[in-house]
């Protein structure tokens, strides 16, 4: 298993590719898995992976076979493949590396690019009924935009990965509406502005219906499992999805109320506002822009704790002073975690920052470390919340899983 997830790592050294030429040869070359299943495309800046997650948990409470796609994963990388919520199995890994690892080669394919076609094949070969699948990085040139969805989602449209996907909501729309296709319909979520008219403007163009999922209603008496006022729009969005597939897919009201009041158990779907009970307890959230930092000071309002202590760390190639100037607004104290990768923010320069902010910081050594002195400062009957990226989060959960054993 290693020596197969250290190939499919060292691909990293080709970087990120827009395009889809790369894929499509790969895809190619194993028979085109990706048109022998039915598919939920997802796209958007933040609360892609949550409604990714609902959908698939919907589907799967009504009794189907269900593929999950999602990026990155968090401790293991056999998180990105699901079916039915359970991962794809070391042995499978192994043996569909094995079996594309010459052409992946030849191609010279990107990391991604190889999980995906990867995770096309697993789900082609174990029939899927559907499949979900998220978006890594944009929407356009984003390698899964070679499927032909039943269904294209657009969740937000916020201010990330500038450098790729460009400056302005115009540029950044247009891009995350590259995955509406011809006469496919297509859900718009919380976009409004000039990024809403761009996203229109295309759909026109497909000849696309499109249904705005905040004018739906969910169902009463529904408990939205994953926490935060930002999962109620999330689950509308996962809600809209599900019901333009009514044509194809026999979805019930009690399978959507399910899903979304077992969405982890049934996607597999961790670090949205998730809750560690515990003394202290501990919440862990992927939040790593701005407006996913909004999401959770907002929900962190919530809690009354009294002493609040913030693991952080942040990519150098994100909006981190409006993110910590967010999060200045509940934490006093913050706690810098090394992360030992070329794209993190370096820990002294983030102190740094978060000084001049105002915030107590204290740099940590390792993320044991940081989270050791986070328990100790925040006290029996405080709170600990870890965020500002997903490679954090990765870091952090199985130190947690062994403080438990």
């Amino acid at each position: 298993m290693n020596s197969a997830v250290e190939f499919l790592y060292s691909l990293h050294t080709f970087g990120m590719k827009f395009g889809l030429t790369n894929i499509r040869t790969l895809l190619n070359s194993v028979e085109n898995p990706h048109q022998h299943f039915p598919a939920i495309h997802v796209a958007g800046t933040n609360g892609k992976g949550s409604t990714s997650s609902m959908i698939a948990a919907i589907f799967t409470a009504a009794g189907y076979k269900v593929g999950l796609y999602t990026s990155p994963h968090l401790e293991k990388f056999n998180e990105r493949i699901r079916i039915n919520g359970g991962m794809i199995s070391d042995r499978d890994v192994i043996r569909y590396v094995d079996m594309l690892r010459s052409k992946i080669e030849m191609s010279r394919s990107t990391f991604f690019e190889a999980t995906t076609a990867i995770a096309f094949k697993y789900f082609a070969d174990r029939k899927v009924d559907i499949a979900v699948i998220e978006t890594g990085l944009g929407g356009r040139l984003d390698s899964t935009n070679v499927i032909t969805p039943i269904v294209s989602v657009i969740t937000t449209i916020g201010k990330d990965h500038t450098e790729y996907l460009g400056n302005t909501f115009r540029q950044i729309a247009f891009e995350k509406a590259g995955i509406i296709k011809h006469r496919v319909p297509v859900v718009l979520g919380a976009v409004d502005g000039i990024a809403r008219k761009v996203i229109l403007n295309i759909a026109r163009t497909k000849k696309s219906s499109l249904l705005y999922s905040s004018r739906l209603t969910l169902p009463e008496n529904i408990q939205i499992e994953l926490k935060g006022d930002h999962q109620v729009q999330n689950a509308k969005n996962a809600l809209a999805a599900v019901t333009l597939t009514e044509k194809r897919f026999l979805i019930g009201n009690e399978a959507i109320k399910t899903g979304l009041e077992k969405t982890t158990k049934l996607s597999g779907l961790r670090g949205r506002l998730e809750h560690i009970e515990g003394r202290p307890e501990m919440i862990l959230d992927v939040a790593h822009n701005p407006e996913g930092i909004i999401s959770l000071v907002r929900a962190l309002k919530d809690f009354s704790h009294k002493n609040k202590v913030l693991l952080f760390s942040v990519m150098k190639d994100k909006d981190y002073l409006s993110m910590l100037y967010e999060l200045k607004k509940v934490f006093e104290k913050i706690v810098i975690i090394p992360l030992k990768m070329e794209r993190a923010l370096p820990e002294a320069l983030l102190g740094e920052f978060c000084k001049k902010i105002g915030f107590k910081v204290y740099e940590a050594k390792s993320a044991s470390d940081g989270l050791e002195y986070a328990i100790q400062r925040a006290g029996k009957n405080g709170l600990v919340v870890v965020s500002g990226s997903n490679y954090l989060i990765g870091e952090i959960l199985p130190l947690i899983s062994r403080g438990k054993k």
